[in-house]
């Protein structure tokens, strides 16, 4: 389908061990399965992601969303536009027998979506631990282990540019903040670590964000 290459994804810095997140003590980053693009995000995540924007209001996902997509075209991404990498990742999903190697493991949860047919989803956490997946295509994802959760938010530490953001700015955002864990204390023990500004949902809910990226 595409040999695109996506070069531009990053990695998130750990704080200071001596750091007292505020991620452990008094904010609650678990969405939870049920209507996270509605649920007001925390304060940082809304921060980073309005000063992404430029000032635009975020308060949650679904707002981020609708956002980014009018800040970039307005339509769908399509298969050639996701974070493609040169090489084999640790982040890839198998497609009709096909493998699609990416930056970022959330592009095989969009490959399924953009596609509409059911995608094998390998990928590691931050710790190495080997978690995997099968979205249908159709909006339902299962994960293996059952009690996998993934990440999601934006980085803010780069230099902004100065004027609306392109698809390869928003993976450079994103692509970052964005891992799957097994289980959701390992993404609060991560989230405690990292410089990221991210919320925590359960992987099966994945595709809700997915959807309203590739819907039409």
């Amino acid at each position: 389908m595409t040999d695109r290459t996506c070069e531009c994804c990053g990695s998130v810095a750990n704080l200071p061990a001596d750091a007292e997140s505020e991620s452990e003590s008094t904010v609650d980053r678990w969405l939870g399965d049920a209507s996270v693009m509605e649920t007001s995000l925390p304060d940082d995540v809304q921060t980073a992601m309005t000063t992404f924007f430029d000032g635009a209001s975020i308060t949650t996902l679904e707002e981020w969303v609708a956002e980014l997509r009018r800040q970039t075209g307005g339509g769908s991404i399509g298969i050639e536009e996701l974070c493609h990498a040169d090489g084999e990742t640790d982040h890839w999903g198998e497609l009709d027998g096909t493998r699609y190697d990416f930056q970022c493991f959330y592009d095989a949860v969009a490959l399924a979506e953009l596609a509409a047919r059911p995608v094998e989803i390998h990928t590691r956490s931050p710790d190495g631990t080997a978690i995997e997946a099968r979205a249908t295509g159709t909006g339902d994802l299962t994960a293996t282990p059952s009690t996998a959760a993934v990440s999601f938010g934006v980085t803010t530490d780069e230099s902004l540019p100065d004027r609306e953001p392109t698809l390869e700015d928003t993976y450079a955002t994103i692509c970052p903040s964005v891992n799957a864990f097994p289980t959701r204390e390992a993404y609060e023990q991560w989230a405690a670590r990292t410089q990221a500004a991210t919320v925590g949902m359960p992987l099966s809910a994945a595709t809700v964000v997915a959807t309203g990226l590739v819907e039409e």
